[in-house]
């Protein structure tokens, strides 16, 4: 039966009715016609205009759809900032992939049921599985997720938001304001707190410093910042271990009293390729956020050669061996002596002891090959000005090592207050030019003791007792002072004739490189009983000190790298920072130029170079791309300022800290001539690490103004996920008006096609 919807009241369709019963009537009471008057006529007629009217009731067909049943739909909400990567053991996030997992799986094996998943942290996003899910972002914007999720969920199937989150989320109140609306939608919002014991605070390792290049044997000083958030006042011990044993005894260790904040340590150890990756480490507290940021592993570079010194002996070519042997002893120095034909003459000449036809380098190249230059007893007159100029450049910008010893051509007495020398020298010699012949002995200060140049023993007494067992020495050159900037070392134990207690002893940094100076002698004369007797009936402690000044003096030495020198402004960076790099680069005659094009990259590894072709084409597994370096013509090097951030697919987020490294290449034309690498770190920097204790009183203010609960342990969410049930099918109704039917129209034309047949023929027959 079709359903009827009047288009006007029902009265109407009465008044109607009878009006056209009533003109039927009048027009058979008027009709002249017997033709008119035929019911046959008048019945057709009749039934014309009752469908007429018929069709002003709107006959409707009306049918019904029934769709199949809904399954529900519970979106679940996850915290992927970077304070859900902490924990120990399994983090945050790995607890809510697992949870999540296999309450879901368990779930959808018995019944149909959908889980549309988002992570949330700096912005909203949709995910396809759990994979996705990883505590990479530096913040944790509740509000601004739940703001955006309506409109990503918006099938009207969601019954319910689950939000899986350590509560370390914006605080704002948006948050009340938001999750009261999802109730009045009837979206109750819950909340799933990771199951955490309490984290106290967290110690990191932040800063660490290494040398550039070291050899075997040398004091290698470590330099490291440790942050700590929670453990103020509380003391740990920072050691280094080899990398691939962390359970081995410490190579060097140092315990420090922790601050809340950043604490600085210095840790020396022996260099040995040998031992190969090195760690260093502070024990992880059982309250740590994040275990992974307390251990650091490094590598101490070996240099590619052995070091070369210079030697320039002025008393005999007999006396020099004693130095000589002191550091040939180790089979990685390698010393070229160096005496003069005549101390005094007005202008001596050097000539070398294993060859006597060559003499002091002649050009800037043959000096830059040696890593340190000591001159003993030798006065000016000997060097050409360029000589001594190339001199101060190998200490100034290759990070050489310059020696000054006492006697009676040295310091103010050989003239070199006068020479560009007097600023290599860590001593002030204005107005002497006088020396002393007097008995004296030397003690090292408490705080020098120390220091790499000492550390003649690994345990402390014994080295102690070894620096207190030198033996006297018999004279001296006068000097003023020690200059501001350097380090005393060692002084005279009871005041001299004419200066009173004066410094013997003495190191200062100058440019790149280190210079070191002694007011007395090392060989026969005043220092007889030093190169001799100093050891242990021997003389083992003389040799092991002129290797530790030779190894600290080298250790900024650039001799092995010898076309490129680079710089940056910083050894940590964070991500948004620039590193702010400057490059020299050398010619084959090893002046500095600026006619080669210098590239640099940012690589997670240094195998990855730029290509040979331009220089900018991106190298395998990065889609990085080199920086052209700005060459400075006056300034004599290169620099650049190159965004600390490396490619997205090397970038991992998820970790506080990552290693990565600056390639720098030059070229000439096509060929690459030269090329060199730091090695830097770069630190994520946020409060997500800093402050890793979870706050389930946020997520407990969410739940109860979003109408939900909190869920204590997968028991329960298992539970509340079953509660929702499938939605009964929806009921399509579909409705066709009768009168747009082709049917009806075509009876009624019919109709009034028979009236009309009949009216005609009823004419024919009058």
């Amino acid at each position: 039966m079709p359903d009827w919807e009047p288009l006007y009241p029902l009265v109407v369709y009465g008044v109607i009715a009878v009006a056209i019963a009533a003109l039927l009537w009048l027009a058979r009471r008027i009709s002249v016609a017997p033709k008119s008057t035929n019911p046959l006529l008048l019945m057709l007629r009749a039934v014309v205009m009752l469908g007429l009217v018929s069709l002003l009731l709107n006959p409707i067909d009306r049918r019904e759809t029934v769709l199949p049943p809904r399954p529900p739909a519970v979106a679940l909400l996850v915290d992927c900032s970077q304070s859900m990567g902490l924990g120990q053991g399994e983090s945050r996030i790995d607890q809510v992939k697992r949870t999540i997992g296999s309450v879901t799986q368990g779930i959808q094996k018995e019944r149909e049921i959908r889980f549309p998943m988002f992570r949330f942290g700096s912005r909203l996003a949709k995910v396809p599985g759990l994979s996705e899910l990883s505590a990479t972002d530096d913040a944790s914007l509740l509000s601004d997720a739940l703001q955006k999720l309506p409109s990503r969920v918006a099938d009207h199937q969601t019954q319910a938001v689950v939000l899986f989150s350590d509560g370390a989320v914006d605080k704002t109140d948006q948050l009340v304001e938001l999750a009261t609306a999802y109730r009045e939608l009837g979206i109750p919002v819950h909340a799933m707190l990771p199951q955490q014991r309490d984290l106290r605070g967290d110690i990191a390792i932040t800063e660490l410093s290494v040398p550039p290049r070291v050899a075997k044997g040398d004091q290698a000083t470590i330099r490291a910042v440790i942050e700590s958030r929670g453990y103020e006042n509380e003391r740990a011990i920072v050691s280094i271990r080899p990398a691939n044993r962390p359970q081995s005894s410490p190579l060097a260790s140092l315990p420090i009293t922790l601050t809340e904040g950043a604490t600085s340590c210095e840790l020396v150890v022996t260099a040995d390729p040998a031992l190969g990756e090195l760690a260093i480490d502070i024990p992880v507290d059982a309250g740590e956020a994040v275990a992974k940021n307390n251990r650091v592993p490094f590598q101490l570079t070996e240099k590619d050669r052995t070091l070369k010194v210079l030697y320039m002996e002025g008393t005999s070519a007999q006396e020099s061996r004693w130095l000589q042997n002191a550091l040939h002893a180790d089979s990685d120095i390698k010393c070229v002596a160096m005496t003069v034909n005549n101390q005094y003459a007005q202008r001596p000449s050097l000539q070398r002891i294993d060859d006597p036809y060559r003499g002091f380098p002649t050009t800037r190249a043959e000096l830059f090959q040696y890593d340190v230059v000591i001159c003993s007893d030798i006065s000016f007159q000997a060097f050409t000005p360029e000589q001594i100029d190339w001199t101060v450049e190998l200490v100034d910008r290759r990070g050489g090592g310059f020696v000054m010893i006492g006697g009676f051509t040295s310091f103010g007495a050989g003239g070199w207050d006068r020479t560009p020398w007097e600023g290599l020298i860590p001593f002030d010699m204005t107005g002497r030019r006088d020396f002393l012949n007097q008995g004296f002995q030397v003690v090292v200060p408490e705080q020098a003791e120390s220091h790499p140049i000492w550390n003649l023993f690994d345990d402390p007494a014994r080295n102690r007792a070894a620096l207190a067992a030198m033996p006297p020495f018999g004279g001296t050159n006068l000097i003023s002072r020690v200059k501001p900037a350097a380090t005393l070392l060692g002084q005279t134990r009871t005041p001299l004739a004419r200066v009173g207690v004066m410094p013997v002893f003495a190191c200062e940094s100058f440019g790149r490189g280190r210079t070191f100076a002694m007011s007395t002698d090392t060989t026969y004369g005043w220092g007889s009983r030093f190169e001799r007797e100093w050891g242990e009936g021997d003389n083992r402690y003389y040799q092991k000190f002129w290797r530790n000044v030779v190894r600290w003096l080298a250790e900024n030495s650039q001799a092995s790298q010898k076309r490129l020198t680079l710089r940056a402004d910083q050894v940590i960076y964070s991500p948004e920072e620039s590193i702010q790099l400057v490059v020299e680069a050398f010619d084959k005659d090893f002046k500095p130029t600026t006619k080669y094009r210098v590239t640099a990259q940012l690589v997670a590894s240094p195998a990855e170079e730029a290509s040979p072709t331009d220089g900018i084409d991106q190298p395998a597994g990065s889609d990085s791309t080199p920086v052209t370096l700005d060459a400075k013509p006056t300034a004599e090097h290169y620099t650049a300022s190159i965004p600390a951030a490396l490619p997205g697919a090397s970038d991992d987020r998820s970790s506080p800290m990552q290693t990565a490294y600056l390639v720098v290449d030059a070229w000439q034309a096509d060929q690459k001539v030269a090329s060199g690498s730091l090695e830097i770190q770069l630190l994520h920097r946020s409060d997500e690490w800093l402050r890793p204790q979870a706050k389930p009183e946020r997520l407990q203010t969410v739940v109860e103004a979003g109408g939900g609960r909190m869920i204590a342990s997968n028991e329960d969410l298992d539970a509340l996920l079953r509660s929702f049930d499938v939605a009964p099918g929806e009921v399509l109704i579909h409705k066709l008006p009768l009168w747009d039917h082709w049917i009806l129209w075509t009876l009624l034309l019919s109709v009034l096609t028979l009236e009309w047949v009949l009216r005609r023929r009823g004419v024919q027959h009058t």
